[in-house]
């Protein structure tokens, strides 16, 4: 079998292996007990707070598919994870990982629709994950897209949208 050379592969080391698993068994545990607690603590305003942090977990998770494809360069037929270059609009603009950040939201809105502290710790454990599965994305990026990457990761915030929009606006 002759290795593309043009192709580098991503290299998994324990280390990424105990944290997927680990971040897994965190998640799925969290949607299980999505099933079998709900408003355990009976307060319903929560309840609707996490339906609103559910609806901008999936603006979150979801735009990237859109955006990739418009303002990524991505070839046709190709998957949107395909980018030729880097992509600073829209949601882009204001925060480097919104898919991350969406399914930071979504682990809350679970947290606060089971209100047990079980989830909470789970939700934690996620975020964390979360954070530093990130941080490596970043270096493949920086790796991918060179300087215009560390200019971009300079100007918009990783999972921040709040500094994101304040930055964003007082660029302007």
């Amino acid at each position: 079998m002759v290795k593309n050379e043009n192709k580098k592969e991503k290299k998994f080391t324990t280390l990424d292996i105990i944290f997927t698993t680990i971040f897994t068994i965190a998640f799925l545990t969290q949607i299980v007990l999505m099933f079998l607690f709900f408003n355990e603590l009976n307060l319903t305003f929560l309840i609707y707070i996490g339906y609103v942090i559910w609806g901008f977990s999936l603006y979150f998770a979801l735009i990237p598919f859109w955006i990739f494809r418009k303002q990524g360069g991505v070839e046709k037929g190709k998957s949107y994870v395909h980018t030729t270059k880097v992509v600073d609009k829209g949601v882009y603009a204001i925060i480097r990982h919104p898919q991350y950040f969406g399914g930071i939201l979504f682990t809350i809105s679970i947290t606060l629709w089971t209100q047990i502290w079980l989830s909470l710790i789970l939700n934690v454990i996620i975020i964390l994950l979360t954070y530093q599965w990130t941080y490596t994305e970043d270096k493949s990026l920086i790796a991918k897209f060179g300087e215009d990457y560390k200019r971009y990761k300079e100007r918009v915030p990783r999972l921040n949208p709040i500094l994101g929009i304040i930055k964003y606006y007082s660029l302007r």
